[in-house]
């Protein structure tokens, strides 16, 4: 499928135009059946966006409560002693989209789902890998790997593989899969927590092992002081 390349003066006019599409998709899909599945990313680049999408469906221009979302990407290793603390750190792309569109509108989404990243505790899990380094694969040709974990893990990190990897796979693919999905490219060229290096060939909802540049650039940004407590 060929790409439509739109050229944008500015932010503002790139948002405008982006969000644009995406109404457009969903009014067409949406006069034809009931659901809708949109995907969603986080990050600078479709903060404008959502404002325009917000204040859309706001207006009544389509129905989001016949839509279903899911994200790209969340974090494992935010501080909490429990998934809802995780959640709810100001740094977790959960609290992003709640801050950025869902809370922005006057009518939820039918559901909303960001990847079940801050159901695992990063401590217990950096203590699972050392233990049982026959469990995983660590793939990719640069710093930033894919911790593929084998079909005979055992303890968290077979819990992780079927609970959450597998799992929020699964639930898109019961969703019908994604009609549009929203994403931004990253400065190597990777999009979302794919770094560059990591093969397409594998699975479909992947636990990485961040390349230094995405921690340098999560700390260059503002959203973490310092490597050391940027998630890995």
């Amino acid at each position: 499928m060929p790409f439509t390349i739109h050229i944008a003066r500015d932010f503002d006019q790139m948002s405008e135009v982006a969000a644009g599409l995406v109404l457009a998709d969903i009014v067409e899909k949406q006069a034809a059946r009931p659901d809708y599945v949109l995907g969603l990313a986080t990050g600078n680049s479709p903060t404008g966006l959502y404002k325009h999408l917000a204040k859309a469906f706001n207006a009544g221009a389509a129905d989001a409560r016949r839509i279903r979302t899911f994200n790209l990407d969340e974090y494992v290793g935010l501080p909490g002693e429990n998934a809802q603390q995780r959640s709810l750190n100001p740094e977790s792309y959960t609290y992003f989209m709640a801050t950025e569109l869902f809370g922005l509108m006057r009518h939820r989404f039918a559901e909303t789902n960001v990847p079940w990243g801050t159901l695992i505790d990063g401590d217990e899990l950096e203590a699972a890998l050392q233990a049982h380094p026959e469990d995983v694969e660590l793939r990719g040709s640069d710093d930033g790997k894919e911790i593929a974990i084998r079909p005979g893990a055992t303890g968290l990190l077979r819990r992780i593989g079927d609970e959450v990897l597998d799992a929020y796979a699964a639930k898109i693919a019961a969703a019908g899969g994604i009609d549009l999905h929203v994403v931004g490219c990253g400065g190597r060229g990777h999009v979302a927590f794919h770094e560059c290096g990591i093969p397409f060939a594998g699975g479909r909802v992947l636990l990485v092992r961040l390349d230094d540049n995405t921690e340098e650039n999560a700390v260059t940004d503002g959203h973490f002081a310092s490597k050391d407590e940027s998630p890995r």
